[in-house]
């Protein structure tokens, strides 16, 4: 390479080098997880919901679970009610709430409700003839969307086959099924849903009119994976594996039934295995039945009561079927830790030991288990949604924990409880208990900040130095410092012309608290000089006196960052570059004069 290339190539080598230099500032980018986003859905046993009292259960416990409860990750949920004959006013309030609060809260996280019914309601078509007509099949379509669907805002119905229907049976089933079809479905095309619900291979009731259906949801409760092959493959031909929808379920009270799919440890579970089987094998999603019933035992007194519930498993199951890593959960649940500690009062000492607990753990449900517990009664946060978490992670809190912080050190160095000490604490509060509880948004938490900076503000009174005479009159105007609670101030020494100081009352420097400061300068008069002959020129020694008084900022903390945006220390590999940039350049001219 001759010189002149040479210089050439490193001059473009260094303009290069420049351009980040004055690229505009970004936020680090970090490569995300390759994440699937698979279907889940659960059945939610509406006689258990707090607006139901007495309603289908010999039971004498309250329910516990609302429709509110329903963890994120969840998009589609089979509202599975059963209402005794003669109870039906017991149920009206749940119904009436899942029209007007339930319903339009789900829809707003984009959750769609559907209703499940027994395969044998749609052998009941009133009919006139031998067999249906079409209009007979139709009207009663009609009719059952109006039973159980559209008066409360549903999105679509679930079939719930566990029966062997005669060939007769069938022909009456698909004539209502096709009706049905042309209102909810895929058929349908208007966002409805249509389920099929199934726990066998019994392919004469569903292989007529697969087409008809959005999925298929295959119960295998108490089975492995080799189940869920199985079952897909029978079902192959006749609905593709991305629509087979396997579920499994919890420990139903007062249930003779013994599934164990949430047995430990974790990795050796059906809930674990189905999960990982589902994300690996591409299939439409999983299932849960009675998950209000997750992490209940097959023991007493598990089996003969209602409890409340953490919800572990459903929350893992929804994480590991969607291919979230350990170290994303762990993310999570730190960032869920570090939001809730000032609500909880979690010590810091209690906060390291859940911290350690997090980075001990090796698959999703340890990570989980730190925070929810084990079970309800021992978890540090029973609410914790790692999905809903995922969310929250978008709205900064680090003005939030500014605050805090600084509203704690002024509560816990002041001695009053003056009004505005009082206010201080609540807006403290208000805070931390947002930012502590389940969900929030970015105005909220703005607000709160706003409210409790104009209260942290409003605590520190200001330092005022007065100058007087012997008789208390001014001689020099006041100074006054004002600053944050705990920063230093200092008043500077005054001369004041014909005046000497002769006593001062107070400290001339401290710090700015809940407390007004006041110094007392008293400056005595100076006794009268020789007066000047005549002959002599006349001097006029009288000045102007400036006040000196500064406040003084407290000293930065040891070891903290410099502000985003400081360009002190980032500049001067321009000025190398730009430097070496013209040298080249010269070198270069002066190569083409020779």
């Amino acid at each position: 390479m001759s010189k002149k290339s040479l210089i050439v190539s490193l001059v473009f080598v260094l303009c290069v080098s420049l351009i980040p230099m004055f690229a505009l500032p970004s936020r680090s980018v970090q490569a995300e997880e390759q994440l699937t986003n698979k279907n889940f859905l659960v059945y939610y046993r509406a006689w258990r919901d707090v607006e139901m009292k007495g309603v289908n259960t010999s039971l004498p416990d309250e329910n516990w679970i609302s429709m509110s409860d329903i963890p994120y990750g969840i998009n589609i949920v089979n509202v599975f009610s059963y209402v005794p004959p003669g109870q039906e006013a017991l149920a009206k309030p749940f119904f009436d709430k899942l029209k007007t609060e339930y319903g339009p809260e789900l829809h707003a996280r984009g959750v769609k409700l559907i209703r499940g019914f027994d395969y044998s309601k749609l052998l009941t078509v009133p009919h006139a003839g031998d067999f249906p007509t079409e209009k007979e099949f139709d009207d009663y379509a009609k009719a059952l969307l109006a039973e159980l669907m559209t008066p409360w805002g549903l999105d679509g119905l679930d079939i719930d086959m566990e029966t062997h229907p005669s060939a007769a049976d069938v022909k009456i089933s698909d004539g209502v099924i096709r009706a049905l079809s042309k209102y909810i479905g895929p058929k349908a095309n208007n966002g409805t849903l249509f389920l099929y619900d199934t726990n066998a291979e019994t392919m004469a009731p569903f292989q007529n009119v697969s087409d008809s259906f959005d999925m298929l949801a295959y119960q295998q409760y108490g089975s492995g994976t080799d189940r869920t092959e199985m079952s897909s493959n029978a079902y192959a031909p006749y609905i593709a594996k991305d629509k087979f929808l396997p579920g499994l379920t919890f420990p139903e009270e007062q249930d003779r039934n013994r599934w164990f799919d949430t047995k430990l440890p974790y990795e050796d579970s059906n809930m674990y295995k189905l999960a990982k089987h589902v994300r690996e094998n591409n299939l439409s999603g999983m299932f849960l039945y009675a998950f209000d019933r997750d992490g209940k035992t097959y023991n007493e007194p598990d089996i003969s009561s209602v409890t409340p519930s953490n919800l572990l498993w459903t929350k893992t199951a929804i994480l590991e079927v969607n291919g979230y890593s350990v170290e994303s959960a762990k993310e999570l649940a730190k960032h869920h830790l570090k939001r809730i500690q000032y609500s909880k009062a979690l010590t810091s000492a209690k906060v390291t030991e859940l911290e350690n607990l997090i980075d001990k753990a090796s698959n999703l449900y340890e990570v989980n288990v730190a925070i929810l517990g084990a079970n309800f009664e021992t978890a540090i946060s029973p609410s914790y949604d790692p999905i809903l978490e995922k969310k929250l992670t978008r709205i900064y809190l680090s003005a939030a924990y500014a605050a805090i912080g600084q509203a704690n050190f002024i509560l816990d160095n002041v001695e009053n409880s003056a009004d505005n000490i009082v206010a201080l604490k609540n807006a403290r509060d208000a805070l931390t208990n947002l930012i502590g509880g389940k969900e929030y948004s970015e105005a909220e938490v703005n607000q709160a900040v706003a409210d409790l900076e104009s209260r942290i503000d409003a605590i520190p009174q200001p330092a005022t130095a007065i100058y007087q005479d012997t008789n208390g009159q001014e001689i020099a105007e006041n100074a006054q410092l004002t600053g944050k609670f705990g920063d230093s101030y200092e008043f500077a020494k005054k001369d004041i012309p014909d005046y000497t100081l002769q006593e001062v009352k107070g400290e001339s420097s401290g710090t700015f608290s809940e407390i007004a400061q006041e110094v007392v300068y008293t400056y005595a008069k100076n006794a009268p000089g020789p007066v000047p002959t005549p002959t002599s020129p006349t001097v006029d020694n009288v000045q102007d006196v400036k006040v000196e008084a500064a406040a003084v900022k407290s000293p930065e903390k040891v070891g903290q960052l410099p502000e985003t945006g400081d360009e002190s220390s980032s500049q001067w590999p321009v000025f190398v570059g730009l430097f070496a940039i013209l040298g080249s350049v010269a070198v270069l001219y002066r190569k083409n004069k020779v």
